[in-house]
């Protein structure tokens, strides 16, 4: 996280927190959530937020040496 812009550390975060909520409410701690209202979308945020966590490692900062 030290070598991310501060674009990549917001769209991480988001990933992040998207990946737990999807992955939370798939496995059943969290039983109901108001953006994830069933398993299927549980789903779609799962691999969203992987999505947006790779997404994150193309915004970094340059090292010119």
């Amino acid at each position: 996280m030290k070598k991310h812009t501060s674009v990549g550390k917001l769209i991480f975060w988001i990933g992040f927190f998207m990946c737990m909520s999807g992955l939370g409410t798939s496995l059943g701690s969290l039983n109901y959530n108001l953006f994830i209202p069933d398993k299927s979308a549980a789903l779609l945020y799962i691999f969203i937020g992987i999505a947006l966590l790779l997404t994150s490692n193309f915004f970094k900062i340059s090292t010119n040496r």
